[in-house]
C-alpha cells in the first residue's frame, strides 16, 4: 500500500477517534444533546474512513473496529433523533397560540422524553463497551505506528497513488449519488430519498476524508453535497415524524381505549396530532422543492462535471460490497 495513502488514513482515523474519545463522559453525563451529536458524526467519519481504508490495516483489526463503532453509531442515532425531536417540540410549544393544540403536542413530547431517557441506559452501554474493548487505543496506537515512521508534511499525502485511490472512491461515490437522482422527479419516493440521502452522506465523507490530497480543490464542492445532504435529511426527518406521530395516535387511543372503555380523551389529543403532522408535511413539501431547485441549478453550472474533473479520470474499480442504507450508515 502506498506511504502517502497510508498517511492519510492515519492522520484522519486518529483525528476522528480523539474526538469520539473527548464525547464518552459527555454522553455518559446526558446534560448536552452536543455531545451526542460530535459523537454520532465521529462514528460516521469512522466508518466512511474504514470502509476507504481497509486496505491500509489488518483485515481482523478492521472487522473489530468497524463492529464497535457500528454498535456505537446505532445506540448514538437513535438517542440524536430523539434530542432533534423533542427540541423542535419544546420550540413548537413555545410558539404555538392555537389553545386546543396543546394537549395533543404536549403529550407527543412527554412520550418522547421517556423514550430518550429508555435510549439514554443504550448509550451508556455502548459507551462502556467501546471503553473496555479498547478500540479507540486500538486505533491511535495503528495511526501512530504508521506515522512514526515518517515525519509526515501536507505534500506526503499527495502522491500519485493516493491521488488515484481517493479519486477513484470519490468517482464510485459520485456515481451512486447520481444513480439516484432520477428520484428527485417523484416527491412521495421516499424509499429512494432516503437511499440518495445515504449516498450523499458517503460522498460527503469521502470528500472531506480525500481533501488533503486536492490542496484546496474540493472545498466547493464538500460545501455543495453538505447542503444537498442537510437537505435531504430534513426530508427524511419529516418522513420520520410522519410515521412517529400516525404510530403515536394509534398506540395512544388504544391506550385510552383498554384504560377507560372509550375513546373520548384522544379526541383532545386529535387536533395537536394533526397540527404537527400538516407541519412536517408542509415542512417537507418546501424542502423538497429547496432541494429540486438547488439540484437543477447545480447542473446548470456543470458541477457535477467539474467534480470529476478535479479527481483523476482513473478506471473505477468494481463497486466495493454495502450494507443496505441505513440512519445508522
Amino acid at each position: 500500500m502506498d506511504t502517502g495513502y497510508r498517511i492519510l488514513a492515519a492522520q484522519y482515523i486518529r483525528r476522528q477517534a480523539k474526538q469520539l474519545a473527548r464525547q464518552l463522559d459527555g454522553l455518559r453525563a446526558a446534560e448536552d444533546i452536543e455531545f451526542v451529536h460530535r459523537a454520532r458524526v465521529a462514528t460516521r467519519r469512522l466508518r466512511a474512513a474504514l470502509r476507504m481504508f481497509d486496505g491500509c490495516f489488518a483485515a481482523k483489526k478492521i472487522k473489530r473496529w468497524q463492529k464497535a463503532i457500528r454498535r456505537v453509531t446505532s445506540a448514538l442515532g437513535d438517542a440524536r433523533d430523539r434530542d432533534v425531536q423533542i427540541e423542535l417540540l419544546c420550540s413548537t410549544l413555545s410558539a404555538l397560540n392555537t389553545k386546543e393544540c396543546f394537549p395533543g403536542v404536549a403529550r407527543v413530547l412527554v412520550q418522547l422524553e421517556r423514550d430518550r431517557e429508555r435510549l439514554q441506559r443504550k448509550v451508556v452501554k455502548a459507551v462502556d463497551r467501546l471503553e473496555a474493548g479498547g478500540v479507540l487505543r486500538s486505533m491511535r496506537r495503528a495511526a501512530r505506528k504508521i506515522l512514526s515512521k515518517s515525519e509526515s508534511t501536507p505534500q506526503d499525502v499527495q502522491t500519485p497513488e493516493a491521488v488515484a485511490q481517493t479519486g477513484r472512491h470519490v468517482l464510485r461515490r459520485l456515481n451512486d449519488l447520481l444513480d439516484h437522482q432520477d428520484s428527485l422527479t417523484n416527491p412521495g419516493d421516499r424509499e429512494r430519498h432516503h437511499a440518495m440521502r445515504i449516498a450523499a452522506k458517503r460522498l460527503r465523507y469521502t470528500l472531506e476524508i480525500s481533501r488533503p490530497v486536492y490542496s484546496g480543490r474540493l472545498d466547493a464542492a464538500v460545501e455543495a453535497i453538505k447542503r444537498v445532504q442537510t437537505l435531504l435529511g430534513d426530508i427524511h426527518d419529516c418522513d420520520v415524524w410522519l410515521d412517529h406521530l400516525e404510530a403515536f395516535a394509534r398506540a395512544e387511543r388504544k391506550r385510552i381505549v383498554a384504560m377507560f372503555g372509550h375513546a373520548g380523551r384522544f379526541q383532545h389529543l386529535l387536533p395537536g396530532i394533526a397540527y404537527l403532522q400538516n407541519e412536517r408535511r408542509s415542512h417537507r413539501q418546501n424542502t423538497f422543492q429547496e432541494l429540486t431547485t438547488y439540484w437543477a441549478d447545480l447542473n446548470r453550472r456543470w458541477f457535477w462535471d467539474d467534480l470529476r474533473a478535479a479527481v483523476p479520470a482513473a478506471a473505477e474499480p468494481p463497486p466495493l460490497a454495502e450494507p443496505p442504507p441505513s440512519d445508522g450508515s
